[in-house]
């Protein structure tokens, strides 16, 4: 590995991953509730449409958090209110339908009538031998937004919403599981961070699935062996760096 560009990237991750990135980004959503399961809903949602331009998906969790839940997401949840979006077919972001919404809701509802929260559904099936990512793929399965872990995909938004759930630095993400490990989070591969690393040679590879999201997550592993998640950070602020010298 290149030492001074490891450096750089370390720099760059520990920047970058501070109090003030919250603001412009999504995870501040789950950040304004205490209790876990609230935390978990809105972490989960906010994850779900995280895909597209950053200030229309923050303007969505912010209309989906102060209208929808009314700052109460797992009240809201179990109040069932949700039934009424059903059969909606109407977009309230992009392609994603109340009706989606609905169905979101519905499955969230099942996994917390039956369980004492998300992570604990998670941790049963990791047990059994699945990842994480995989886990939540098989829960939440067939619902519009899921992405199929068993399709090769790299399950961008599950991998964001883990990153917020497990890494436990406490400054950007919430860290609030304690049964998963931060050593095993894969960096989330989106086209920003694919194409980041591709530039730099992290990766040669030419398809953003899940085995190019591990050899990037692998890449920074050996500059932080317990927290690979935290290169996400660096790859962002590379690409800040470079966009802003254009």
């Amino acid at each position: 590995m290149h030492s001074e560009l490891s450096q750089k990237l370390a720099q760059l991750a520990h920047h970058y991953n501070s109090p003030t990135f919250i603001a412009a980004d999504p995870v501040q959503f789950p950040r304004r509730y205490t209790d876990k399961r609230d935390i978990e809903i809105s972490a989960f949602v906010t994850a779900w449409i995280s895909w597209g331009n950053r200030r229309q998906i923050i303007k969505t969790a912010s209309f989906i958090d102060t209208e929808i839940f009314c700052s109460h997401p797992y009240d809201y949840l179990m109040s069932t209110q949700w039934r009424k979006y059903k059969d909606s077919p109407q977009c309230f972001y992009r392609t994603c339908r109340y009706s989606d919404f609905f169905s979101l809701m519905e499955r969230l509802h099942g996994i917390y009538a039956t369980h004492p929260d998300l992570e604990d559904a998670v941790v049963l099936l990791t047990a059994r031998g699945l990842d994480p990512a995989h886990a939540l793929s098989k829960l939440f399965s067939g619902i519009s937004g899921i992405a199929n872990a068993a399709l090769g995909s790299p399950c961008k938004r599950l991998w964001f919403f883990l990153r917020w759930m497990v890494r436990r630095d406490g400054i950007v993400d919430l860290g609030i599981w304690r049964r998963l490990s931060p050593a095993d989070l894969v960096i989330p591969l989106d086209t920003h961070v694919y194409h980041t690393a591709l530039s730099m040679g992290i990766t040669s590879r030419r398809t953003a699935d899940i085995k190019t999201a591990r050899e990037i997550t692998d890449y920074f592993r050996r500059i932080f062996p317990s927290d690979p998640a935290l290169g996400d950070f660096a790859l962002f602020g590379y690409g800040e760096e470079q966009s802003n010298k254009q």
